[in-house]
């Protein structure tokens, strides 16, 4: 039984039947983008001082990304304009245009702005002894005055007194150094490397490494509770702690932010400048490359990469990011079948049923790149 199609418009609503449903649908895809969008803006004003990471976010890369989306808006109207006009080449011509441009956006975000963030670590220190001995090995002795300004560009970018920032009042142990982890020394003081699975270092580091202190069991006394082979006990619960998984003693970490020069200027406008442009985050270590510190288990608190669970931030980042990314895909699906031969043949049976689908298409595709014209500034500038 074939399904009848009106297309046809109704008196009602001046609509044929499928431009009111995809209507109706992106109605109800607002409700959802704005609850998420309501959420992220509460969480944000909401969040205690250095909590909010929205500096580690290349603005460069997500402008890229949005010209691109703005241009795939122009590539599908005309390939509209194009089976309006009875010109099926030019449709091909523009509808591969379009799923080019959509692909070079999921790309950029799967293949390089992810794995770049889960290739980096956080680690924050027990005590402030830890971590002043740690930032003096980083950025010399005088570390303080560098420091803040990394932290004001990172958690505070659009406040100018430093002094008057929530930030000053965070402790010094409480602000996390990030970078790279290249190896690491077991307890009988082998060193091993940190190397790329499978040639990628994505794989390697994404969710590899992870620990939190509070994970650890302690005395009435609050000192930490050990096993009769003198290792921490941890406690009963399904988390992963790769301190716990791993005869690890200390880490070999080589800091990002800029400060393989102690000299250098840190971006601005609230941008951090990574190191992974200088130094590959697999090879650092084993081929001398880079600043490479030792960080004994005892004084870290908490090592993280930048998943979801690092933070509220990332969560919320890629919540928004990922559901995005996933209206791309579908939108990608559904212009590939336009492409196929039994397209061709819809069209010649129906142009104007055809023509509607792609109009549809279009408004689809249109609210896709008006979300993430959305998201760019809130997750990359605000």
């Amino acid at each position: 039984m074939e399904i009848p199609y009106y297309d046809k418009e109704r008196p009602d609503t001046g609509l044929y039947n499928g431009k009111a449903g995809i209507w109706l649908f992106l109605a109800s895809e607002v409700m959802l983008f704005g609850a998420l969008f309501s959420a992220y803006v509460l969480l944000r004003v909401g969040a205690e001082p250095g909590t909010w990471s929205m500096g580690l976010m290349n603005q460069w890369v997500g402008a890229f990304n949005t010209l691109i989306l703005i241009a795939s808006s122009a590539t599908i109207v005309m390939a509209w304009v194009c089976l309006k006009l009875n010109d099926w080449k030019g449709f091909r011509k523009w509808k591969w245009a379009t799923v080019i441009f959509a692909f070079t956006f999921l790309v950029v975000k799967w293949s390089y702005e992810w794995p770049a963030k889960f290739t980096h670590y956080d680690v924050t220190f027990v005590t402030e002894e830890s971590a002043s001995k740690v930032y003096t090995d980083v950025l010399g002795p005088e570390f303080s005055e560098t420091q803040s300004k990394i932290w004001q560009e990172r958690f505070d970018p659009l406040k100018k007194d430093q002094e008057k920032s929530p930030l000053a009042q965070v402790k010094l142990k409480d602000k996390p150094l990030d970078g790279h982890i290249v190896g690491y020394i077991d307890s009988d003081g082998v060193e091993h490397e940190v190397g790329a699975a499978w040639g990628i270092p994505f794989w390697s580091h994404a969710f590899a490494w992870r620990h939190d202190r509070k994970n650890i069991e302690k005395e009435k006394d609050k000192s930490i509770r050990y096993d009769t082979d003198g290792r921490p006990v941890y406690k009963e619960g399904h988390f992963r702690d790769t301190f716990r998984d791993k005869d690890i003693k200390a880490i070999i970490f080589v800091p990002a932010h800029g400060t393989w020069d102690r000299e250098e200027k840190h971006a601005g406008s609230g941008a951090i400048k990574y190191a992974e442009a200088k130094h590959d985050a697999g090879h650092a270590h084993s081929e001398g490359h880079g600043h490479t510190i030792t960080i004994a288990r005892e004084d870290i608190s908490r090592l993280s990469s930048y998943e979801p669970a690092h933070s509220t931030f990332f969560a919320t980042y890629y919540t928004l990011t990922g559901l995005h990314a996933l209206h791309v895909l579908g939108g990608i699906l559904v212009m590939l079948y336009h492409l196929l031969p039994v397209s061709r043949r819809v069209y010649e049976k129906n142009p104007v049923q055809f023509t509607n689908r792609i109009e549809i298409t279009g408004l689809f595709w249109h609210f896709v790149d008006l979300v993430w014209i959305f998201l760019f500034p809130i997750l990359y500038l605000l």
